[in-house]
């Protein structure tokens, strides 16, 4: 795995720019990052970052808040004593305003929802004085722009414990959902940032493997939240951008079949939420109709 900042290091080193943010040609190589990093999260529908939201069903409204990040519903359900219920959405704007014309009956549960742009999605019925329960929102995320650098230091990792503790004051709540690391080739793994709880200690979401450690050197990044396998991409779409403006064709198609390849794998294998099933080879049986007696006909 990659953080951002070193994936836009290694366009710099292919291209030859400057690696300064006074820059424009690595602002620009970071823009086209963040771009390729959108095409590929595109191509196999975000199903990586799928995220989800709930609120409190309120009586009488219909509205609903929908995140800054949001792009589109995957779905939306109600839950209620337990119960999950899906609801059906609402074609267009006009059967929505059809709908709302005719006053609903009284209802427990809410049967359809209408998202009214990036903002807001709205119920129907709205909730009866007797409702109680959730209304919860799957959906796909927009791709957060990636601009703090990385952070380095060192820090005390224990096996085991999802505490990473900093004698410094280097930890802020902009990295919950980075990626931390150490680099003094303890434990090669690469753990999501969870919760920062001060500037000087943050919680991990799954358990250090490595060695216990007072004074391990580490690494805290954003990462592009996609399989590893692919981060060189985003660094030869930038890199393919970089020659293309500069009328060299002949790098520019290099560097965009480099990209389009690894894309057009990533597709291939994670278009899909599961992965696909190994069936082994079974003795097929086979079933004789014949030795079934005929049934009576009557009429």
């Amino acid at each position: 795995m990659i953080t951002f900042n070193q994936i836009v290091s290694r366009v710099a080193d292919i291209t030859g720019i400057t690696a300064s943010t006074t820059s424009q040609d690595y602002l620009n190589a970071k823009q086209d990052v963040m771009q390729g990093l959108k095409l590929f999260k595109n191509a196999a529908r975000r199903y990586w970052t799928r995220k989800q939201i709930a609120a409190n069903l309120v009586t009488g409204q219909q509205d609903y808040q929908l995140p800054a990040d949001f792009v589109r519903a995957t779905e939306v359900t109600i839950t209620s004593n337990g119960i999950v219920y899906p609801l059906v959405e609402v074609p267009s704007e006009h059967i929505w305003n059809e709908l709302n014309v005719i006053p609903a009956v009284t209802i427990y549960i809410p049967t359809k929802f209408f998202v009214k742009g990036n903002n807001v999605v709205s119920i129907w019925p709205a909730p009866s004085s007797g409702s109680t329960g959730s209304i919860n929102i799957s959906y796909e995320p927009r791709t957060v722009d990636f601009t703090l650098p990385d952070v380095t230091g060192t820090a005390t990792v224990a096996n085991g414990s999802v505490n990473i503790t900093d004698a410094g004051t280097s930890f802020t709540q902009s990295m919950v959902g980075w990626y931390f690391t150490v680099t003094d080739g303890t434990d090669g793994n690469w753990y999501q940032v969870s919760t920062v709880l001060t500037n000087s200690t943050l919680q991990l979401t799954n358990f250090y493997q490595g060695l216990s450690e007072g004074s391990a050197s580490y690494l805290i990044g954003a990462c592009p939240d996609i399989p590893e396998d692919y981060h060189m991409g985003l660094v030869y779409y930038a890199a393919y951008n970089f020659f293309l403006k500069r009328k060299d064709m002949a790098q520019a198609e290099q560097y965009l079949g480099m990209f389009e390849q690894l894309r057009d794998e990533y597709m291939e294998t994670y278009a899909n939420k599961t992965t696909g099933v190994i069936f082994t080879k079974q003795a097929a049986e086979v079933y004789s109709v014949f030795g079934i007696p005929p049934f009576n006909l009557t009429g």
